[in-house]
């Protein structure tokens, strides 16, 4: 009787001892700088990457097999660093995995930056430069500006960019569209759960719109002049990637030609901090400078042109924050006694967290809307 029952005490402790090694291997994680990630995250490096054949949104396909692909289960989080075919580094939770021939194909579906990471905090913090970034397109009229300019931002220069065209009638936008932006997100994780996120922006930013138009024109557009990659910034093996796109447009109701510039130089600064469950904001904090030139107009006119930058933090190709901030300047003219204008100038935009990476429940935005400046013209 007492041998069973020390056979069963042997055999009870055996269990509880594998069990908690078992969970001991997703409590106590992997560390890497200042990161612990949970103990089922598998990185994957230049050799498995080498081996990548196909990335499709829900699996990835593999033309052979390592050690490490090997140790792969429907428990494991990936980690993919940047190659070819994962451009933005990639982040995805396992679903099966399966072997067909010599291929291995392991079919997944979309992480949050809290079922890889366990605790620690991260910090993506820097002065976005345009020596940095690589054009992915532009349109025709638009002119990508040398990198021995003083501005050591991002910045294009619009010669004749149509932004309309309908028969004999078109409107074109020249000038030049800069921006140099600071940027910071601090990210800070406890037992898989975010418990502060903070982020503040810094933009500095050129708008400067010159509008023709010839004919009669009515109508609204928005067109992205341009659009550039950041070189990928790797922090404790996280992958962020800035993404801008140049964005042009207009707003017009106009018969007749007119032809009117302004050039507004604005530095906006904004934050957004979420601790526990709530965000509180940090006011909005602005300078401005600006010039314009007297407006050309034969008739009646109401004219909205803009133009400034989506900034794009992008962890692991999913956005994290999004920033837009565009200037714009409208005209209104009248023709009835006698000709009259008015010109006026602001900023649109939003800046905005964006949950599906992290975690969180929703989706958090700060208005950027700055009110304009009022230029009367004559007769007002």
């Amino acid at each position: 009787m007492d041998r069973r029952y020390h056979i069963t005490g042997i055999l009870l402790i055996a269990l509880l001892l594998s069990a908690g090694c078992k969970r001991e291997e997703f409590s106590w994680g992997q560390k890497i700088g200042d990161l612990t990630f949970s103990g089922n995250v598998v990185f994957l490096g230049s050799e498995e990457l080498s081996l990548i054949s196909e990335v499709a949104d829900d699996r990835i396909s593999f033309y052979g097999e390592t050690e490490k692909l090997g140790s792969v289960s429907d428990m494991s989080i990936l980690v993919l660093g940047v190659s070819e075919k994962t451009p933005y580094g990639l982040l995805r939770k396992v679903r099966s995995v399966e072997k067909i021939d010599h291929n291995l194909i392991i079919l997944t579906s979309d992480a949050s930056l809290t079922d890889a990471v366990k605790d620690g905090t991260i910090q993506f913090k820097g002065k976005l430069l345009e020596r940095d970034f690589s054009l992915l397109s532009k349109r025709d009229g638009v002119l990508v500006k040398s990198s021995s300019k003083s501005f050591d931002g991002l910045a294009v220069t619009l010669d004749s960019l149509e932004v309309w065209r309908e028969g004999a009638s078109s409107a074109l936008l020249g000038g030049s569209v800069g921006i140099s932006p600071e940027v910071e997100i601090t990210i800070k994780i406890s037992s898989n759960r975010i418990t502060q996120v903070s982020v503040s922006t810094v933009l500095d930013k050129i708008d400067e719109l010159n509008f023709r138009s010839v004919g009669t024109i009515t109508g609204a557009t928005d067109i992205i002049a341009a659009d550039f990659i950041h070189t990928p910034v790797v922090i404790d093996s996280l992958v962020f990637v800035p993404y801008i796109r140049i964005l042009c447009g207009m707003n017009v109701r106009v018969a007749g030609s007119i032809s009117s510039g302004f050039r507004q130089d604005r530095v906006i600064s904004s934050g957004s901090n979420f601790q526990g469950s709530a965000w509180t904001e940090s006011p909005i904090v602005q300078s401005i400078n600006y010039d314009f030139s007297k407006p050309e107009v034969t008739d009646s006119a109401s004219v909205k042109v803009f133009s400034g930058p989506e900034i794009s933090i992008l962890l692991f190709g999913v956005p994290v924050q999004v920033i837009r901030s565009t200037g714009y300047v409208t005209l209104e003219a009248k023709n009835e006694v006698s000709l009259s204008w008015s010109l006026s100038a602001g900023n649109s935009g939003f800046s905005t967290v964006k949950a599906d990476m992290l975690g969180l429940g929703e989706d958090h935005s700060q208005d950027l809307e700055i009110a304009p400046i009022e230029i009367p013209g004559p007769g007002k």
